[in-house]
């Protein structure tokens, strides 16, 4: 059914990332179609051409991009007179992603204030660690809208030239 074919560098490439995702908490198959859509020449997948590359079932394949769908790792289009859905990575978007994600990271810094407050004073090398984290969580959370910022700025510049 699919006519797009992977070379065999591709393959090993998707499996090395499928790793690295695993690694990192995402579950196999959706690091392998995350990875696919990422490493393919075509930048949109249907489902039969994904299920058809990786070699996975469509409960599988299905069940996987309803994750990545959910947790917006994958995006979808549909195109005028044609009923299968088109995946891509959210790279694309990756920018909003990336924002999104620093923003959930920085509101742990309210909740680990509070947990250190309550604290025993008996573990004063935890506790001291704890306050570590918190002061650097912060730090970043000032520093990294001006690091964006500044990329940015540097980007639009060498778009423009």
């Amino acid at each position: 059914m699919t006519n797009v074919q992977l070379t065999q560098e591709q393959r090993e490439l998707i499996e090395r990332m499928g790793v690295f995702y695993e690694q990192h908490g995402i579950p196999p198959m959706e690091g392998r179609i995350m990875s696919l859509l990422i490493v393919c020449d075509e930048p949109e997948l249907t489902f039969d051409q994904i299920r058809e590359l990786l070699g996975i079932s469509k409960s599988t394949t299905s069940s996987a991009l309803n994750t990545l769908l959910i947790t917006k790792r994958v995006i979808y289009r549909t195109k005028p007179g044609d009923r299968k859905r088109y995946f891509a990575s959210n790279i694309l978007q990756w920018q909003e992603s990336f924002t999104e994600n620093f923003q959930k990271f920085f509101e742990v810094i309210k909740i680990m204030k509070e947990a250190l407050n309550q604290r025993t004073p008996k573990t004063p090398e935890f506790n001291r660690q704890m306050a570590e984290f918190i002061e650097f969580t912060e730090y970043i959370s000032v520093e990294f809208p001006r690091i964006y910022l500044e990329w940015t700025k540097r980007n639009t510049q060498n778009n423009n030239k």
